[in-house]
């Protein structure tokens, strides 16, 4: 729930002004009720912004004292936070899979986004790479109470987010590939009906694009 900038103690998302790395960390936050703010870094901002940012990237996420670099530390953090982690160590442990599944799964997609040969090889992309990544992630949520809930046990866990996130990644780039695949489609509907989920997706608050524009593809309202 994104409060008003004037509120110093609340915490502080600092990202481009984009979906991007952060987008988890907002759908979390959202699902939580939890008060944030964001500053918004523009694209010609980033070069005077690097050198203050821990490591030279964002996200960074500042709560009172404590400053988290690293997106996947914060989500951690975050699912700690709010009861998102699963309830014991097994669920705990298929949490940290899934996550590392997306991680490979979003590298594969992200950086053919970013590919300059994008334009030239999309048609192929979609025919054969992403019908066999997605064919993966089917298996792995069919793995979880036959794939008609959560891919962690029985509850919301942060990764639910990270396979959301994932999955409307997708959507732009191919939702009939997308749509092949009922399982996934069928997650992804589940957690955008969330109440808290839908009340930000239909938003102004919501970044309008995926990535920066200078991308190849995602850059751009049109093609998000």
């Amino acid at each position: 729930m994104l409060q008003s900038s004037n509120e110093d103690s609340t915490p502080l998302l600092t990202y481009f002004d984009i979906r991007g790395r952060a987008e988890v960390i907002r759908l979390i936050l959202e699902e939580a009720a939890a008060p944030y703010r964001e500053r918004r870094v523009q694209e010609q901002e980033w070069a005077a912004v690097k050198p203050t940012m821990p490591f030279g990237q964002m996200p960074l996420y500042q709560e009172g004292e404590l400053l988290i670099p690293q997106s996947h530390a914060i989500y951690r953090y975050l699912a700690r936070k709010h009861d998102l982690y699963g309830q014991h160590e097994a669920e705990r442990v298929r949490c940290d899979i899934v996550e590392e599944v997306f991680v490979d799964a979003q590298n594969a997609l992200g950086g053919f986004y970013w590919s300059p040969k994008f334009a030239e090889q999309r048609a192929e992309f979609e025919r054969t790479r992403l019908p066999e990544l997605l064919a993966r992630l089917e298996r792995l949520l069919a793995d979880n109470e036959s794939g008609h809930g959560f891919w962690v046990g029985r509850g919301l866990t942060y990764v639910d987010f990270c396979a959301w996130h994932f999955l409307d990644y997708v959507r732009p780039f191919s939702q009939a590939t997308l749509e092949k695949f009922q399982l996934l489609s069928a997650f992804k509907q589940r957690i955008a009906a969330r109440p808290h989920i839908a009340a930000y997706l239909a938003s102004e608050r919501r970044p309008r694009t995926l990535t920066v524009s200078m991308a190849p593809f995602g850059g751009t309202p049109e093609t998000s």
